[in-house]
């Protein structure tokens, strides 16, 4: 018996506006959702032209009752939806009952099907929304549909369509969506002939990315699972190394239907701010899993809209599932969380106790994870010697008194001065010579087990360290620029001005439209160490500036500061904040090119240690990369 029904005329008005079909990607869509509303596990589209001359969807799901096939071709005849309260807990792709409808009122379509439960199948014909024949055709389990010349008797419709390479594009776009939703179904999308996509349906969604995007994203993404309260967020996220400049892979899902929402929107951009590079969008792959009760999908005719319930629990779900995984991913990456381990601090600090217990070293300084200076210690010797013998500086020459309890006792043969010299000579010579291979020794143990080992610094610009089998080049502007940004946040925040004086006045002029955005924004510069002063109609004298302590060019700042604000000037007081301390940390830092001692760049990443978030700039950039042995070795063609 079939399961279509004709819903009541009640329900049909709480229904939102009738199902628009204006071009062939949207006839592709409402038929993919179908297949996937039939529990089909594999999905083949093929089109012609762009999908106007013709489209083909092959699926293995349960298919047509033979009871439904001339129901199915009504208006608001669905097996999904029974009565109105069903709209309040929809769980599958369509409701509406109008797909097939509104796909055969305009074009001419040809339905094979082949019910699980059923020995044989049927075959349909329709002509602009007439039946022309149902009868029994040969059939495997699972249901084809075959679509010519859409738009052929609608033309104002038909002259509105695009190329026929555009079409398609449209088209390839429902099956990525549709594919990334559903990575437990395989896609087939072929076009002219030609297989375009293919998904393997191994319900992996890394493979699934793989399948589509290729080995580039797939080697940069990382997986969310988040769980807030009874919300499930999965999906993945892409490194910065392939952020875009525009949302194009921005894929997101609810209850695995592709939807565009702001709140969403936002809640991934606020999540990723001083993660990614600015005006950079992340490659996202986000399914938020939530009770159909608490979203109405019932608002827009190509659904591409929702409505929640609880905003607010939706932002803060998406925000924390992208933060959390975003930092979660940071700390094991960056080489800054490695070097702050405590443990390795700590058998650092040991090893320096137990030399001092053995009498071994005395008076030195640790200070991890600077390398141990071995040269500075003091070793005692186990020999008191003759006070005529010249020893190094550091061995402790024994009173004069003492001569006689050593070189005159009784039953002791007495040695010739240059005999017991000579002797003496040779015994300490072999004491220094142990105890210098046991400084050697100690000094590689420590070596081994401080957090880093510092390599140098290549083109003035990147500092090389390595820990464990791991290469990590440090980007010491990035690094800096960071530093400085937390620094200087703390201080304006506080409300602590650290500003210095400047010997000579700096005069800076600007236009009427900078005056403005200076005397508009004055306190934000004083707050930040800057000491102002009008000097004329269009001039500023700077007195004081931020204590940053580098040479730096002010009055050039002063000014990229300025064209910062400007370019915020519709933001919100805390976003414009944190981009005008950003700019002013970025202006400040030490630059590529600018050649640090090796005292300067160990001191710097001492200090990125102890910072929260020492993984990128405030705009976004990384500071440290990573290159392991694995990859060093297959360059080389070792592996």
């Amino acid at each position: 018996m079939g399961s279509i029904v004709l819903l009541d005329e009640h329900t049909i008005n709480k229904i939102a506006a009738g199902e628009v079909v204006d071009r062939p990607a949207s006839i592709v869509k409402e038929l993919i959702e179908n297949s996937i509303d039939a529990k089909a596990t594999a999905i083949t589209v093929e089109i012609q032209k762009g999908g106007i001359s013709y489209i083909k969807i092959i699926d293995n799901g349960i298919g047509f009752a033979s009871d439904d096939i001339e129901m199915a071709f009504e208006r608001h005849a669905t097996s999904k939806i029974r009565k109105e309260e069903d709209l309040l807990k929809i769980t599958s792709m369509g409701f509406r009952g109008e797909a097939l409808a509104s796909i055969a009122a305009i074009s001419k379509v040809t339905l094979t099907t082949k019910n699980i439960h059923e020995d044989t199948g049927v075959q349909a014909k329709v002509e602009a929304g007439v039946i022309k024949s149902i009868e029994n055709a040969p059939a495997i389990t699972g249901t084809k549909i075959e679509i010519h010349d859409v738009f052929y008797n609608v033309p104002a419709r038909f002259k509105f369509l695009k190329k026929d390479y555009t079409e398609a594009g449209y088209i390839e776009d429902v099956v990525i969506r549709s594919a990334l939703a559903n990575p437990q179904v395989s896609f087939k999308y072929v076009n002219n002939g030609k297989t375009i996509l293919q998904t393997s349906g191994k319900n992996d969604l890394r493979a699934t990315i793989y399948d589509i995007f290729g080995k580039e994203i797939y080697e940069n993404v990382i997986p969310i699972e988040y769980q807030f309260n009874d919300i499930v967020i999965t999906g993945m996220i892409g490194l910065p190394s392939i952020s875009r400049s525009t949302r194009m892979h921005q894929y997101t899902f609810i209850n695995k239907r592709y939807i565009k929402d702001k709140t969403i929107n936002s809640a991934i951009d606020r999540a990723c701010e001083q993660k990614y590079a600015i005006n950079k969008f992340p490659f996202i792959i986000l399914n938020m899993n939530i009770d159909p009760s608490h979203i109405d999908v019932n608002v827009h005719p190509s659904k591409l809209e929702v409505k929640f319930d609880d905003e607010a629990k939706v932002f803060d779900a998406i925000y924390y599932a992208v933060r959390t995984t975003i930092e979660k991913n940071n700390r094991e990456a960056s080489p800054f969380t490695n070097i702050a381990s405590v443990e390795n601090v700590d058998k650092v600090e040991q090893i320096s106790k137990d030399l001092i217990n053995h009498g071994m070293i005395k008076n030195v300084a640790i200070e991890t994870p600077k390398k141990f200076d071995f040269s500075k210690a003091s070793f005692k010797s186990t020999e008191t010697p003759k006070e005529e013998v010249a020893l190094e500086e550091n061995i402790e020459i024994p009173k004069e008194e003492k001569k006689e309890e050593i070189f005159l006792q009784k039953d002791i043969p007495v040695k010739e001065e240059k005999e017991i010299v000579e002797d003496f000579h040779y015994e300490i010579s072999e004491e220094i010579k142990k105890e210098n291979e046991l400084a050697e020794n100690v000094e590689i143990k420590m070596e081994n087990t401080l957090p880093y080992r510092y390599i140098g610094q290549v083109f003035d610009t990147y500092i090389i360290i390595q820990i464990k089998e791991t290469m990590y080049i440090i980007d010491q502007h990035a690094a800096h620029e960071r530093l400085l940004y937390e620094q200087i946040k703390e201080a304006y925040y506080a409300k602590d001005k650290q500003s210095q004086l400047l010997l000579i006045p700096v005069l800076v002029e600007l236009t009427s439209k900078e005056m403005e955005i200076v005397s508009s924004n004055l306190e934000m510069f004083e707050q930040s160490g800057f000491m102002l002063e009008e000097f004329g109609d269009n001039a500023i004298k700077i007195s004081g500036v931020p204590n940053i302590g580098y040479d730096i060019d002010y009055k050039s700042m002063f000014k990229d500061m300025i064209d910062e604000l400007l370019g915020a000037t519709k933001t919100e007081k805390k976003e414009k904040e944190f981009r005008f301390l950003a700019t002013l940390a970025c202006k400040a830092a030490v630059k590529g090119n600018m050649k640090l001692t090796e005292e300067e760049q160990i001191a710097l990443i001492d200090k990125m240690v102890k910072l929260d978030n020492p993984f990128t700039c405030p705009h976004g950039r990384p500071t440290a990369y990573e290159i392991t042995k694995y990859e060093i070795e297959r360059r080389f063609l070792r592996k």
